[in-house]
Parts: structure tokens; C-alpha cells; sequence
């Protein structure tokens, strides 16, 4: 009989959707750990488990290792293509056995930033986006916008300098500003969150809680507004229009995007509040995502087709014989 494979995540379990989603579908022996757990490295090389299904860099295995990320790569760079990539490091290449892309676009980005041979990068899809393929979502009778800036750093602010007293004046009664920071944002607590918006008291913006789970509002949403976050391809499959907004340039530049940051990613980019608001409410009027849109789909997230759970569990059963 096959040893359990071991789920393991660097999150709770809630927040880990892709992880969640393929240990609820992997019907085998199945052990879930979680990696701040106290004795996490002791229980990963027990000798319990002979493979590992992760959703982040893995810090030790017990042979066998899966990278299934917690989003979907396309935008930040990572591995050794982040600048300093202060998080990845040669022995950290070497735990990793696979990893799973979201789609064939990406396969030779993930093999240089991580240094794993392409023929072990696995376009079998994210998990998670099984459910978008079949989820029935019913809107809100008011026009919503998601705004899920991505994470940048824990001593940085969940947010950009944004007007929130204009946008909140300029919105409509029928309309509403939904402000998820993003779940690593959670540290900064919900009251400071808060207090960098503003008092609170706004009519038409609503400030979310960065630790619950982004998936129902993003089925609620009319169009999601993001910057660099890897939400935006979620969006995408949804079939949801997205708005760029970034007021900080700098970033892209500094951190380096996969594709050529911000034109491969949207047709409509705002820089300011005024554009933002112009944008979103065209965007709410044509529900439908651009040619180059698809496109960005196409290139990030083409194995993305509801079946990702069903190959995955396959190919863990095969390797785990």
C-alpha cells in the first residue's frame, strides 16, 4: 500500500484555495500539515511520506515534491527571477521534484525561475478554477467593484495614496467599493486597514477583511480592479472586465512583471481616481473581456478548463505507487 501523501501549506487552509481544492478532490491517503505548525519539519521527514504536495517553496521534503502555487503565475516574477530573489535559493531548487502551471505559456518561465527542467513542469491547471468553470453566481442589484491590490511587503502599506473621500462623493447610491487588502496584509489588522482608508463612515466603499476568502466577492463583483495581482487572471476566467489602477510606477519596474506591465495585462489602465471611476463604469456597461484580455487567458491559463483536480489527482496517484 502507498504511504499518504502529505498536503502541506504556508498558509491556513481557508486561504490556500489551490491546495485546499486538490487534497478536498485526492481520494488516496492523504496527511494535511501546515508549515508554521510547531514540528512541521520533523513530521515532513518522519519517513511517513515519500511525496509532498506544497503551495509555496518548500523548505525541506521528504523526496518527492509538488509545487502547486497559491495563484496563478503570469505577473510578479519569482525564483531566480525576482530581483535578489531573496526567497529562493539552489537548495531550494533541488527539493522541488514538479510543479504545476496553470497553463502551457508559462512552462518555460517556470523552468528558468526555478531552475526545474521543463519536461518536469506540469500544465495541468489550478485546482481552485475548477469550480469557476461551473459556479452559478447570482449579481448584486448594485454595480460592485472588487479592489484586491496585490501584496508587496509587510512593512508596507495595504494600499496606494488613494482618494477615498472623492471616490466615495462620486459614487452612485447604486454602486459600491468593495476593498479587500491582500490575506498577508492580515498582520496589519483590520482596524488599521480601516484607519489608512479613512474613518470608515463612507456611504458607498466597504472595507473587507484581508484574512477571509476573496473567491464569493470575486463572483460578486461587476469588475475587479487590481494592480499587479495574479487575481486578475482569476477575473479572466470568470470572464470578469478588470481595471488596472496603479498609482505608484515604479513597481513593475522594480519588481519586473512577466509580461510587459501594464499593456499585456488590460485594456484599461487608470492612473488616477477620475479614470478609474470612468473605466469601471464603462467596464460595468460592457461585461465582457477584451481580445487581448483572452489573450493574456490564453497565454497564463489555457489548462485552466475545470478538470484541473482530475489530472492532478491522477498524477499524484501514478507517483506515489
Amino acid at each position: 500500500m502507498s504511504k499518504p501523501v502529505l498536503f502541506s501549506c504556508f498558509r491556513p487552509i481557508e486561504r490556500a484555495e489551490n491546495l485546499r481544492a486538490i487534497y478536498e478532490a485526492y481520494n488516496g491517503p492523504k496527511q494535511l500539515v501546515h508549515s508554521y505548525d510547531p514540528g512541521y519539519e520533523a513530521e515532513v521527514t518522519s519517513g511517513k511520506y515519500d511525496l509532498m504536495v506544497i503551495d509555496d517553496f518548500p523548505a525541506c521534503t521528504p523526496g518527492k515534491c509538488i509545487v502547486i502555487w497559491h495563484g496563478i503565475q503570469g505577473g510578479k516574477t519569482i525564483g531566480y527571477d525576482q530581483p535578489g530573489h531573496p526567497y529562493f535559493s539552489d537548495e531550494t531548487s533541488r527539493m522541488i521534484t514538479y510543479i504545476i502551471s496553470a497553463g502551457t505559456g508559462m512552462v518555460n518561465t517556470w523552468s528558468r525561475c526555478t531552475g526545474v527542467p521543463p519536461t518536469r513542469i506540469l500544465p495541468l491547471g489550478m485546482p481552485r478554477t475548477d469550480e469557476y468553470i461551473h459556479y452559478k453566481y447570482e449579481h448584486s442589484d448594485k454595480k460592485t467593484y472588487l479592489y484586491v491590490p496585490t501584496f508587496r511587503d509587510k512593512n508596507d502599506p495595504p494600499f496606494s495614496s488613494i482618494a477615498w473621500a472623492y471616490l466615495d462623493d462620486q459614487l452612485t447610491d447604486d454602486e459600491v467599493l468593495l476593498v479587500k487588502a491582500h490575506p498577508w496584509q492580515d498582520d496589519t489588522g483590520i482596524d488599521q486597514i480601516t484607519q489608512h482608508i479613512g474613518n470608515g463612515m463612507y456611504k458607498h466603499i466597504v472595507v473587507l477583511s484581508p484574512a477571509g476568502e476573496t473567491t464569493p466577492f470575486l463572483y460578486l463583483a461587476d469588475v475587479v480592479i487590481t494592480d499587479y495581482s495574479s487575481i486578475m487572471f482569476d477575473a479572466y476566467l470568470l470572464n470578469k472586465p478588470v481595471v488596472l489602477f496603479e498609482k505608484e510606477h515604479s513597481y513593475a519596474s522594480t519588481r519586473g512583471m512577466y509580461l510587459d506591465y501594464p499593456y499585456d495585462y488590460s485594456s484599461f489602465i487608470a492612473l488616477s481616481e477620475y479614470e478609474l471611476l470612468e473605466y469601471i463604469r464603462y467596464r460595468a456597461k460592457h461585461p465582457f473581456i477584451t481580445e487581448k484580455e483572452k489573450r493574456c487567458r490564453q497565454i497564463v491559463a489555457d489548462r485552466c478548463d475545470g478538470h484541473a483536480c482530475e489530472r492532478l489527482s491522477q498524477f499524484i496517484h501514478d507517483i506515489n505507487k
